[in-house]
């Protein structure tokens, strides 16, 4: 625990808001709890700074020049692996999954309380900063899990994934062969407080299955047992 907080202060994190007096409050929340935050206010330089090194990005949605998601797709696009937290004043249910389709790690709705956008934010750096021992492999038939590097491979190409992409993938490799129950999958992803709406978990195991599935509609990596939870077989 004082290792993972004494490396806390190093953590640089974006704020794209439009709206001073937020993003000043937002960018103070942040200070205090010991990140360096910088922030800006239009999806187009948002996507100047998210290509250069921080750590998280914390990205409205309404934004003078461009959706947030939009901000969100092309970020993706571009291989921009950072973390990112969609914030959002609509707070609909459709908002929350498309950000998510879209590439987001996570999803709070406005208004929020500081203490929860820290936890959000410390959830997700602890799952970046997870670090297994060095040469560290996950194979499981054409599919491959580089840990050290934290990046994936299938048939010999390379999968770009999101940090909650990735959390998943690597304690479903682990446990190739057993079936991972929602519940578990969600803890080992959210940590011990993630409820039991696995709306966000299914989520991302769909965007997993678009980018490692043949045909991501006949899963033969991640098969869903039904009301129960998803597992890797060994053999297709």
């Amino acid at each position: 625990m004082v290792m993972a907080e004494a490396t806390e202060p190093l953590a640089r994190i974006l704020v794209v808001e439009d709206e001073s007096d937020t993003a000043e409050v937002i960018c103070d929340l942040l200070q205090n709890a010991g990140y360096e935050a910088t922030a800006v206010e239009s999806g187009e330089e948002a996507l100047q700074y998210i290509g250069q090194n921080y750590d998280l990005v914390l990205l409205d949605i309404k934004l003078p020049d461009m959706n947030g998601l939009e901000v969100l797709r092309r970020a993706r696009s571009e291989s921009y692996d950072q973390p990112m937290i969609v914030l959002s004043g609509y707070g609909t249910g459709s908002d929350r999954v498309a950000a998510l389709e879209d590439g987001a790690d996570d999803y709070l709705s406005k208004p929020f309380s500081p203490e929860e956008l820290v936890a959000r934010i410390r959830a997700i750096r602890r799952r970046v900063e997870w670090s297994p021992r060095p040469s560290t492999r996950l194979v499981v038939r054409e599919l491959e899990l580089d840990m050290t590097r934290r990046i994936a491979f299938v048939r010999g190409q390379r999968v770009n994934l999101t940090p909650t992409e990735y959390a998943i993938l690597a304690h479903l490799m682990r446990n190739a062969g057993n079936v991972v129950t929602h519940k578990e999958l969600s803890r080992s992803v959210w940590g011990e407080n993630c409820g039991s709406d696995y709306r966000v978990l299914r989520v991302n195991i769909s965007r997993l299955r678009q980018k490692i599935e043949e045909k991501d509609r006949e899963p033969t990596y991640i098969v869903t047992v039904p009301n129960v939870g998803y597992y890797i077989p060994f053999k297709r």
